[in-house]
């Protein structure tokens, strides 16, 4: 391989373009200019020429530059040791605790297998979150994608963060996160927290952050998934996947369709932009090993919820959980919108008949509280029928029973976090909806765990 060699004949920005004499690589084909920096095939362009797109920052590069074909595709190293470390899209570790023994080396495009595309049809646990508003009226199951939707600062990451150290503490699971676009901060925030709850032995990280090129930026979520499907098929169990963010994933793609010369879809996405999501997202996948279980935080520019991006996301996920700005300013945390979010599992046939009718009763009630919401601030809450007034009372009560403290924001509310079983959840609010409470304070059933508190 290392005697198939090209040269480069344009550069622009990102975007490389090299000569053959002979036979082109293939697409994907990994290609080494100098000791450290490495291009991908992503395009043919003409007989002699492919285009490709940077995995490095492109440092002391030049036309005329030599490059040779090092690998038929970007494969990575794992082993099952890849847990409690951090890599880059190389499947290179980069938190300096040495290098790991490689049991094998997996293409980031290696298709699921066929029988793998269909959703499992065997009966799949519904999984406890432990975040009582989750648990109730947006359940979960194994193998399913469960979408974050949220503008900047309502609490997509935190609520990640929450949920990786519930489900790998609880379910003594493992799991993979992966970072695209978002600041080192985060990244580096993430890896102390995770270090600081003790569950840093149980999840496998992997960065490509807003530093990167795009061509990192959108290679990294391969990376992150087929680690993942390498510890699903190693240990035989579930795996969770995290994803931050999927829109810096998209917008990644973005940035190389324009260095590419495409024509730009709609508000300037690239024209393919619903393959890119779908190609991510199949490869996590269901097989007779186990299921992959995804949560992903998607970024919703300016609250824009009919954006292509966003949108793109919404055929592929089992479960949308939108986060509200405005729940985020009444300090409702986690700030979960009940009305906008919703399940395919919040199903009498698949959650029971008990957990659906409150679920859906709680529905009910703020759905009539919304409705209410503007006569209440003009004339006051005296001013309803008797009947009204009650479900307003008992919307107010059910609401502030949805939040609690948690593990991830100890340090900075003060309160210790909580783990809410789904029976205590739906207990309390059984006992909101029938009246029980109506005369207690609504700040006592703020932030609180189970209602016996």
């Amino acid at each position: 391989m290392s005697n198939h060699q090209g040269k480069i004949i344009g550069l622009s920005g990102g975007i490389i373009e090299i000569y053959f004499k002979n036979k082109i690589p293939a697409i994907h084909s990994v290609l080494q200019v100098k000791d450290n920096i490495y291009i991908e095939v992503v395009e043919k362009n003409g007989p002699n020429s492919v285009r490709a797109i940077a995995l490095n920052q492109l440092e002391g590069i030049s036309r005329g530059s030599t490059v040779k074909v090092v690998e038929q595709s970007l494969n990575i190293p794992l082993s099952p040791k890849i847990t409690g470390r951090l890599f880059n899209v190389f499947g290179q570790p980069i938190d300096e605790d040495g290098k790991i023994s490689t049991q094998k080396s997996i293409s980031i495009f290696e298709k699921p297998k066929e029988e793998n595309l269909a959703r499992s049809s065997q009966a799949r646990r519904i999984i406890e979150t432990g975040i009582k508003i989750i648990d109730l009226l947006t359940p979960i199951r194994e193998g399913d994608k469960t979408g974050f939707f949220g503008g900047a600062g309502v609490g997509k990451t935190v609520l990640t963060t929450e949920l990786i150290h519930n489900l790998t503490l609880k379910e003594k699971g493992l799991a993979v996160f992966a970072g695209i676009g978002e600041r080192i901060r985060e990244g580096n925030d993430l890896y102390l927290n995770l270090k600081k709850l003790k569950i840093i032995n149980n999840v496998a990280l992997y960065f490509g952050q807003m530093d990167k090129t795009p061509g990192v930026r959108s290679r990294i979520g391969f990376t992150a998934a087929t680690a993942a499907r390498y510890l699903r098929n190693h240990y035989q169990k579930n795996i969770t996947v995290f994803i931050d963010n999927v829109f810096r994933y998209a917008l990644a793609g973005m940035e190389l369709a324009t260095g590419l010369g495409k024509v730009p879809s709609e508000l300037g996405y690239q024209p393919l932009l619903e393959q890119e999501i779908s190609k991510l997202e199949e490869m996590l996948d269901v097989n007779k090993n186990g299921a992959i279980t995804s949560f992903q935080a998607i970024y919703v520019p300016a609250d824009d919820f009919t954006d292509p991006a966003v949108v793109a996301t919404f055929p592929h996920l089992d479960s949308l959980i939108f986060l509200s700005r405005e729940s985020a300013a009444h300090g409702f945390y986690p700030a979960v919108d009940p009305l906008a979010s919703r399940s395919i599992n919040l199903d009498e046939t698949i959650i029971g008949a008990k957990h659906y009718q409150i679920a859906q009763k709680v529905k009910e009630y703020f759905q009539r509280y919304q409705d209410l919401k503007h006569i209440i601030a003009i004339l006051g809450i005296d001013e309803l029928s008797n009947k009204d007034r009650l479900i307003a009372k008992r919307a107010e009560r059910l609401r502030r029973f949805l939040t609690q403290p948690l593990f991830t924001t100890e340090v900075f509310s003060g309160l210790p976090g909580q783990y809410i079983h789904l029976k205590d959840t739906l207990s309390g609010c059984e006992k909101i909806l029938n009246g029980d409470l109506d005369n207690i304070n609504l700040e006592k059933l703020y932030m609180i765990g189970k209602i016996e508190n």
